[in-house]
């Protein structure tokens, strides 16, 4: 699985060099749609002053609370306009019309040399800008790694889950705001991993979080600690504080009631352990709430635990 990561994993290095300038509020790496641009569907040239080319004209741009700064390459209005190994998803900016700005991203397949590497439906491919990539060639999605980083596999489709953030504090538990050049959006910590190097720009570890043998991206009890140890849960002895919660800025973490879990039982008392994510993980959450899955949220907004606790709700993240 750790292969499926390498594409993200460019794009936050890449990152991390030229967010700062992107608009973003407090990007802490490439959230994976930052990709390279499709050589087809090309606009104008980018104008200054929030212009941006789309469509073969040059058109006014306006921004929004996801899309920071007006994209000014890349435009495409279906995957056809893009080249091989990236999709054509909405910027989250708008054209002066009211139409939806849309880019070429990298699709974020993983490194290859052959397409024995490649899982079923996929082909090892030349990726511009981006080298040898697992393309998928059939359509629609299998897993939470064949949609750009910020959509969410859901019934076999790519579902915009992009939630709109500044900082940390933005988003719900355990979660960071990761920023590309143009937007920044709200990613889950704990999400799979096989190596401590696939959770670069989320978390110092990869460990198994919740003892269901499958690793995920786990935060540190003190990062200033030399060679910090992640938080697992057979850690927290506590009935009231049982799992590992991801609490503070960044991916500091410490046994708390908010975090994964395999049954109730893992819970503290009034806690229920609930699937809101669809890639099969658990996590406590306040029994009740308005929703109990991202099915139940309309595009951009998730189903998860407001930052400051509470039962689970759509969330919706920045909103001036």
């Amino acid at each position: 699985m750790a292969y499926r990561w390498l594409g993200v994993l460019a794009l936050l290095a890449a990152c991390s060099i030229g967010c700062e300038n992107g608009g973003t509020g407090d990007p802490r790496g490439d959230g994976g749609v930052g990709g390279s641009g499709g050589d087809g569907g090309a606009g104008g040239a980018a104008g200054m002053g929030g212009t941006a080319g789309a469509g073969g004209s040059q058109v006014s741009c306006t921004t929004s609370v996801l899309c920071r700064s007006c994209p000014s390459e890349g435009f495409c209005e279906t995957n056809d306009d893009c080249s091989v190994g990236s999709v054509c998803i909405e910027s989250g900016c708008d054209s002066a019309e009211g139409s939806a700005i849309k880019r070429c991203v990298f699709a974020g397949g993983g490194a290859c040399n052959t397409t024995a590497d490649c899982p079923a439906g996929r082909d090892c491919m030349e990726v511009p800008g981006e080298g040898n990539r697992c393309v998928k060639t059939t359509s629609g999605c299998d897993t939470a790694f064949d949609c750009v980083l910020g959509f969410v596999c859901e019934a076999g489709s790519c579902v915009d889950r992009r939630v709109p953030c500044e900082r940390d504090p933005d988003c719900p538990k355990n979660h960071t705001c990761l920023g590309t050049m143009t937007s920044s959006f709200c990613v889950r910590i704990q999400r799979d991993c096989l190596e401590d190097f696939d959770c670069v720009g989320l978390a110092p570890r990869c460990e198994d979080i919740d003892g269901d043998g499958n690793k995920e991206c786990a935060g540190v009890v003190d990062p200033n600690q030399p060679s910090p140890s992640a938080c697992v849960n057979s850690q927290c002895t506590d009935a009231s504080a049982p799992v590992c919660e991801t609490a503070a800025a960044g991916s500091t973490t410490q046994c708390g009631q908010y975090g994964l879990c395999l049954d109730d039982t893992d819970c503290a008392a009034g806690f229920s352990c609930l699937g809101l994510w669809p890639d099969g993980r658990k996590e406590c959450v306040p029994s009740g709430g308005s929703c109990s899955s991202f099915g139940d949220c309309p595009i951009q907004q998730t189903c998860a635990a407001p930052r400051g606790g509470g039962t689970p709700s759509c969330q919706a993240g920045y909103q001036p």
